[in-house]
C-alpha cells in the first residue's frame, strides 16, 4: 500500500473511532440522566388485587422454591391458578393448601402452552403471569395493577436476584441492575421496549386473544414452530397494539439464579437467541420506527453495543498490527505487546496521540460513570457484586456475540 493510501487509511480508521466513542459516551450519559430524573406519578385508586388473576406454569421447580413462590403469591389477594405442564405432585398438594386453582397436562407441551391454558381460567380485567421461582413481596399486585392508567398495556416490576451466596448470584445482580438504568432512561420518555419474563402483568382484553392465537402458540423462525421468546412476543403485541409499557420500581421481585456458572451460560444463550429474534421482528412490525427516535436509538444501541466495541477494538489495533508487521524484525511478543498496551508510535505525530487519547479518555470516563452509576444501585456486598458483574458481563458479551449467529436455534423449557 502506497504511502497516501495508508494515511487515507489511517484517517477513516481515526474518525470510525471517533464516531464509536463518542456515540458510546452519549449512549451512557442519556442512560444515566435519564435513570435519576425518571419518576412516575400517574396511579390510579379504584384497582385492587381483586381485579387481578395470577397464572403460573411450573415444570419439574425445586419444590421448596416452588413453595417459597406460592405461600407468597397467596398472601396477595388475587386468585391464583397453576398448570403443571407434565408436573403434578407436590405441585398440586402445595396449590391447593395454599388456596390455589392447580390444573395439570399430562403431556409436556412447552411454558407458550401452558401459558395458554391459564388463560382458560381468567375473567378478571387484569392477569399477572409468572415464573414458578420468582418471589412477590407483600403487596406487589396492589401496586403492580394501579399504574394501569390510559394508554398503559403491561407493567413489570424491579426484578432482583435472590442471594444465594453463589458467584452466579452476584453476577445477575449486577447484569440486572446495568438494565435497570437503561429501563429508567427509557421508562423517563414513556415506555420501556420490554418487560422481563419473571413477572409481567397485562390488560386481559390486550393479551389473552393473543396468547390464545396461533401467532403466540406457534411463533416460527424459517418456517418452523418455537418456543422462543413469549415474553417478548408479548410485549412486542402491546407496543405493536398502541400500548405502552411501564415498569413498577416501588415493587422489587425476586427470582432465583442458576446453580453454576455453565448454567448461567446456557440460559444467556437461550435468552441472547430469543432477542435476536425479537429485535429483527421490532423492524418487521415497525415498531422501532412508530416509537420515536429515542427508542429506536435505546433499542439499536443496546443490542449493537457488543458489535460497535469489537469494531472499535478492531479498527484500534489494525494500524497497530500493520506498522507492527512491516517492522524489519517483528516478533510475536512485539506484536502482542503493542495491542494489549495501544502502542501510540504508529501514530507519527503529536496531534495523532492527543487525539486517540483524549477517544480513550472519553470512553474510559463515560463507561466509569455508567459503573458509579450502576454501583450506586447495589446496596449489599457492592465490591463482591461488581467482581462478580464483571465475570457475568463477560459471558453475556459472549451469549450475545454467538446468539446473533445461531439465534434460529430451539431452546428447551428447563430449571436449574
Amino acid at each position: 500500500m502506497s504511502l497516501l493510501g495508508m494515511h487515507t487509511l489511517y484517517v477513516i480508521i481515526f474518525l470510525g473511532i471517533g464516531i464509536f466513542t463518542l456515540t458510546t459516551f452519549i449512549y451512557y450519559i442519556i442512560n444515566i440522566t435519564g435513570s435519576k430524573r425518571f419518576s412516575r406519578e400517574h396511579t390510579r385508586d379504584d384497582l385492587d388485587p381483586s381485579d387481578v388473576t395470577i397464572c403460573i406454569p411450573v415444570y419439574k421447580e425445586d419444590p421448596a422454591i416452588f413453595t417459597e413462590c406460592i405461600t407468597a403469591v397467596s398472601s396477595q389477594g388475587s386468585k391464583f391458578v397453576v398448570v403443571g405442564d407434565s408436573s403434578y405432585e407436590p405441585y398440586k398438594t402445595i396449590v391447593e393448601s395454599h388456596g390455589g386453582l392447580f390444573v395439570h397436562k399430562p403431556l409436556r407441551e412447552g411454558q407458550k402452552k401452558a401459558i395458554a391454558r391459564s388463560m382458560d381460567f381468567v375473567e378478571t380485567p387484569y392477569v399477572l403471569i409468572m415464573d414458578s421461582d420468582t418471589i412477590l413481596p407483600e403487596g406487589a399486585v396492589s401496586s403492580m395493577v394501579s399504574h394501569f392508567v390510559d394508554g398503559v398495556g403491561g407493567v413489570g416490576p424491579y426484578i432482583g436476584i435472590k442471594n444465594t451466596g453463589s458467584p452466579v448470584a452476584y453476577g445477575a445482580e449486577f447484569v440486572e441492575r446495568t438494565r435497570e438504568i437503561v429501563y429508567r432512561a427509557m421508562s423517563a420518555h414513556g415506555s420501556v421496549m420490554h418487560l422481563d419474563g419473571p413477572c409481567v402483568m397485562y390488560r386481559t382484553d390486550l393479551i389473552k386473544p393473543f396468547i390464545l392465537s396461533d401467532d403466540f402458540l406457534n411463533f416460527k423462525i424459517f418456517g418452523k414452530t418455537t418456543q422462543l421468546g413469549e415474553d417478548w412476543l408479548m410485549a412486542l403485541h402491546a407496543l405493536t397494539s398502541g400500548f405502552k409499557l411501564v415498569k413498577d420500581y416501588n415493587v422489587r421481585v425476586e427470582t432465583y439464579p442458576q446453580k453454576t456458572l455453565k448454567k448461567f451460560y446456557k440460559q444467556s444463550l437461550r435468552w441472547s437467541r430469543s432477542e435476536w429474534v425479537r429485535f429483527g421482528m421490532e423492524f418487521k412490525t415497525g415498531n422501532t420506527f412508530r416509537k420515536g427516535k429515542f427508542y429506536t436509538f435505546e433499542l439499536v444501541y443496546t443490542y449493537m453495543l457488543p458489535f460497535i466495541g469489537i469494531a472499535a477494538f478492531l479498527l484500534r489495533t489494525i494500524p497497530i498490527m500493520i506498522v507492527q508487521l512491516h517492522h524489519p524484525n517483528p516478533t510475536l511478543l512485539n506484536l502482542i505487546e503493542s495491542v494489549a498496551f495501544f502502542d501510540n508510535a504508529h501514530r507519527g505525530h503529536p496531534a495523532g496521540v492527543l487525539y486517540d487519547l483524549s477517544l480513550m479518555g472519553i470512553n474510559f470516563t463515560g463507561s466509569g460513570i455508567f459503573v458509579l452509576t450502576v454501583a450506586g444501585k447495589i446496596t449489599k456486598e457492592r465490591l463482591k457484586t461488581m467482581a462478580y458483574g464483571a465475570l457475568a458481563m463477560g459471558i453475556l458479551f459472549v451469549t450475545t456475540v454467538y446468539g446473533a449467529f445461531t439465534f434460529w436455534k430451539e431452546p428447551k423449557w428447563g430449571t436449574r
